[in-house]
């Protein structure tokens, strides 16, 4: 029954459709006007059929009122009041006609509007249970990313502060051992010492590394800004440090003549860090030729360069080179494998740290790069 109701208002407005509720319709079979296929109204309820009772009742008393006036009905008022009847009932057809139809139209523009709607609030209902659930599911990673964001800066600093005690000590013993404590030794192990000093001193360097990044991205004051620091002797200092390992590369480091250089504010070991890193990158990346260091000054700041003959950097590269944190180029990884890649990413946040600026140059691949550092005098 309900499937037959369903077909049946499916059919509505189209020639085929029958109209159960009317009597008329039914009894025929057909529809006997147009308008009756987008009608579902009972007999009773039907325009025009209101209008046929209306037509008869006003006939009726107009043939009576004519009959009571003149005493006979004439010939001529029939005819009026059937012309009459005739003409109004065919405008009236057309206006129900028309009146059924629009009324037709606006509900079934109604029906598409609410099953729109109804299709609409499922599909939000729909969208909001899936945004919500979404949410839910970034929200419990984002507590998880932080989480273990947490517990990878406990574990870099409780591993920096485990390591560093005993490699300052192995420092110490290595230091009493060149001091002549324990007595002499042969060049041969003065060599090997050298080369495990160096070596400690590098792990010293990783695990202060460590330290570092964690610092910055929790951000936590790393440097601490002392007036009057002198920049030369950090830059001797450094190349003293490094030439053992020029040397064994065959490669030169050197600084070219200075003037008189102002002196800066500055946390002395922290920009040692910086310019270390800046110059240890320049050796590691240079396979002939050498690093030259130069020192510029104007009234308001002193720049250092540090020019190598290096692989050089590719332009696209340049832009994020100290934005970057264990990322390296291809031709990085190829010449030095053991590279971390966190090097420049802690001299940027150094120098940044000392109100400086800090950017490199290069024409590209195998032409070299010339790293430059601007810190503010006074």
């Amino acid at each position: 029954m309900e499937k037959n109701e369903k077909f049946q208002k499916e059919k509505i407005g189209k020639p085929e459709y029958i109209n159960k509720n009317c009597w008329l319709v039914k009894s025929l079979n057909y529809s006997p006007a147009k308008r009756c296929q987008y009608c579902e109204l009972k007999f009773h309820n039907c325009l025009f059929f209101q209008y046929l009772i209306i037509s008869l009742v006003l006939i009726l008393f107009l043939l009576t009122l004519s009959f009571l006036i003149e005493g006979e009905i004439s010939k001529l008022v029939i005819i009026s009041i059937f012309v009459l009847v005739i003409t109004y009932g065919y405008f009236f057809n057309k206006s129900t006609e028309k009146i059924i139809k629009a009324n037709f139209a606006q509900r079934k523009a109604k029906e598409a509007l609410e099953e729109l709607n109804e299709k609409l609030e499922e599909k939000v209902d729909e969208q909001t249970k899936e945004i919500k659930k979404a949410y839910e599911v970034e929200k419990r990673a984002h507590k998880e990313l932080k989480r273990l964001d947490e517990a990878k800066n406990q574990f870099i600093m409780a591993t920096q502060h485990h390591l560093r005690t005993p490699l300052t000590s192995m420092i110490g013993y290595l230091d009493l051992l060149f001091g002549g404590t324990y007595g002499k030794f042969s060049p041969k192990i003065k060599t090997t010492l050298l080369k495990f000093q160096t070596s400690t001193q590098r792990l010293i360097k990783v695990v202060n590394e460590f330290l570092d990044i964690t610092q910055f991205q929790l951000g936590k004051e790393v440097v601490t800004l002392q007036p009057n620091v002198q920049v030369e002797p950090v830059l001797k200092e450094i190349i003293e440090e490094l030439q053992f390992e020029v040397k064994a590369r065959g490669l030169y480091l050197k600084l070219e003549k200075l003037g008189k250089i102002p002196k800066i504010k500055a946390d002395p070991e922290k920009l040692k860090v910086a310019l270390f890193n800046i110059i240890d990158n320049g050796i590691k990346y240079t396979r002939e030729g050498g690093i030259s260091i130069k020192v510029n000054v104007s009234d308001s700041n002193i720049q250092i360069a540090v020019k190598d003959t290096g692989t050089g950097i590719p332009k696209e590269q340049i832009k994020t080179l100290f934005d970057r944190t264990f990322e390296r180029g291809k031709e990085a990884k190829r010449i030095h494998g053991a590279g971390k890649g966190i090097g420049l990413y802690i001299t940027g946040h150094i120098i940044k740290a000392h109100n400086g600026r800090i950017w490199a140059e290069s024409e590209g691949e195998d032409k070299g790069s010339t790293f430059f550092i601007e810190l503010p005098v006074g």
